[in-house]
């Protein structure tokens, strides 16, 4: 028969688990049989009370990154691939919104982003001037109408 490994407790049972409910809890086993019920039972009851303790007044402020943060440890590596898949792309969407607005924002005309410019922007000076020039050079290299002579053409078959 396999055994699952144990899972660790979760951040709620951290919280509304004091430390001598745990104890009571890993005790509960060594116990008389006649007593455990009463014990598993007192010990679900106190748990429940300090759960009720602890959400008064108790507010969320939890991202969306902090709670699949949170819920790894307790999934299947299955489980936590996906995860990871989706909040990479969660942060890519975000990034690539974040750089739409700012090239709104940086020119007072809402132009289309250009992933170039900000590419570029991540260049040195030097860098930015050497990329200008082949730039230019792949451009001119286009834009040059073209004579015929090229390989392929039918007359150089």
């Amino acid at each position: 028969m396999e055994q699952n490994p144990p899972r660790p407790m979760t951040p709620f049972d951290n919280q509304v688990t004091p430390p001598f409910l745990y104890t009571l809890k890993l005790l509960l086993p060594y116990i008389p049989s006649s007593m455990q019920r009463f014990l598993g039972i007192y010990i679900k009851f106190l748990e429940l009370r300090h759960a009720m303790e602890y959400f008064q007044g108790f507010a969320s402020h939890a991202q969306p990154q902090d709670i699949l943060d949170g819920l790894k440890p307790y999934m299947s590596p299955a489980e936590k691939d996906m995860m990871e898949q989706m909040s990479g792309m969660m942060n890519m969407m975000e990034m690539v919104q974040n750089m739409q607005a700012m090239s709104n924002s940086s020119s007072g005309d809402p132009e289309p982003f250009n992933p170039m410019d900000m590419m570029k922007g991540m260049l040195s000076p030097e860098q930015q001037e050497m990329f200008d020039m082949y730039n230019a050079m792949f451009e001119s290299e286009l834009n040059t109408p073209d004579m015929g002579n090229e390989k392929g053409e039918s007359q150089n078959e």
